[in-house]
């Protein structure tokens, strides 16, 4: 399936209220949103490898990362900056669904960490925030 890139987007749960992890809402106003996922490799090579590297698959990782236009009052529905800023210092883990826009189209979800945040803005020019979620445990998708 061929899709316009518009179409996807990252949802990151709000603070959990009495430790209940809310529903995963938009990100606000993202531009480009990123999944990178990982697998290491262990070296197992031996003398009897002939001069050739062998390997074993490893552990796997994942990350991922947005950016778009900044907003300290997002619309109902979305996740604004002071959300993503009180996640990442209270040391919270997000939940996260990355997919295309329909609620029929294929997601992958997962939990994480932000590890970074940065919000910048040019002389005549619209603020910017960009984000960085290191993931911690599996990924599923649907």
């Amino acid at each position: 399936m061929i899709f316009n890139g518009t179409d996807l987007i990252l949802k990151v749960s709000p603070s959990s209220t009495a430790g209940t992890p809310d529903t995963p809402v938009k990100l606000m106003h993202s531009q480009n949103v990123s999944l990178s996922m990982n697998v290491d490799t262990i070296d197992i090579s031996t003398k009897d490898s002939a001069g050739w590297r062998d390997l074993l698959g490893g552990q796997k990782s994942f990350s991922l990362s947005a950016d778009g236009l900044m907003d300290f009052e997002a619309a109902a529905g979305d996740t604004d900056v002071a959300e993503l800023f009180d996640q990442m210092f209270d040391r919270d883990d997000v939940s996260f669904v990355f997919g295309l826009s329909d609620a029929a189209g294929y997601t992958i979800s997962g939990n994480g960490y932000l590890t970074s945040l940065e919000i910048s803005g040019g002389t005549e020019d619209a603020p910017t925030y960009s984000c960085s979620i290191e993931g911690t445990g599996a990924l599923t998708k649907a």
